[in-house]
């Protein structure tokens, strides 16, 4: 987690949305990789687009009020250099610390919010793949703190159960609020079945193992994280045309639901990372 704090103090966002974060390509690599760009860029930013996360409890344990801190959270993950990829930005950050300086953009962005929830008795499922719960932690925080009453789950996948940055706090919530549930689902973790969100849908989970029942009608998705896991269709010849890997999308229209877009509002919202 990297908590960066404006220096104009303005630290107000809807949960759900992003500001951009940067570093110099002249800052050192914890990794020490060979970075072919640095040369030839040396006195340029590397800008990338993070979304905004949440610490969930204050300091006195109660839900975080975010209008009350004095900086953002980000929930980033290092990434290690491959044979053709050397990541550019995080592998710097690592090495920040306390008081040392970052480039955050002037303002935050973004439409993945939780805008057009406005029953509180409705069903609202987040589901994310690794640092893609970053904004779904600061959607569930503003959810229980307005009192919502509907069943809120949040599944999310990683690797192993290690890489589960927030577990602790998501299972404190759960303790507290009856109709919070965590679902994680480490995909590499010796002695458990290897499952994809995808997965709780074909396999009815919700209903049979949490007695939550989605309904196009009353339901709202929200999906961040991995293009793939997503799995939204391309426009062709005026149809929709989904990947060939089944995303999330794909089987929620299926059951009725649609996709929410700026001119056609819908219960299927999402944000690719990559």
């Amino acid at each position: 987690m990297l908590g960066v704090k404006p220096d104009n103090g303005d630290t107000s966002y809807l949960p759900g949305q992003y500001a951009s974060l940067g570093i110099g390509y002249w800052e050192k690599r914890i990794d020490n990789a060979d970075d072919p760009e640095a040369e030839k860029r040396w006195d340029k930013l590397i800008r990338r687009s993070y979304s905004i996360s949440s610490r969930i409890f204050d300091d006195y344990g109660y839900l975080t009020d975010e209008n009350g801190l004095d900086e953002l959270e980000f929930y980033i993950v290092l990434v290690p250099p491959t044979s053709d990829n050397i990541p550019a930005l995080t592998p710097r950050l690592a090495l920040k610390k306390t008081g040392d300086r970052i480039y955050l953009g002037p303002k935050v962005a973004g439409r993945y919010t939780l805008n057009d929830v406005q029953n509180p008795k409705a069903e609202i499922v987040f589901f994310s793949t690794g640092t893609g719960e970053a904004p779904h932690n600061g959607m569930i925080i503003d959810l229980l703190r307005k009192g919502h009453t509907g069943p809120i789950i949040s599944a999310v996948t990683v690797r192993q159960n290690a890489d589960l940055g927030y577990a602790d706090k998501h299972r404190e919530l759960e303790e507290r609020y009856p109709n919070y549930h965590y679902v994680p689902m480490p995909t590499r973790e010796e002695g458990v079945p290897k499952r994809y969100l995808q997965d709780l849908l074909r396999d009815n989970d919700f209903s049979e193992k949490l007695g939550v029942t989605l309904s196009p009608e009353t339901s709202h998705v929200f999906l961040c994280g991995n293009p793939a896991m997503i799995g939204s269709p391309e426009a062709i010849d005026g149809k929709q045309v989904f990947p060939e890997t089944v995303g999330v999308v794909e089987l929620l229209v299926n059951e009725g639901f649609t996709l929410d877009r700026r001119n056609a509002p819908g219960n299927i919202h999402f944000e690719e990372y990559w």
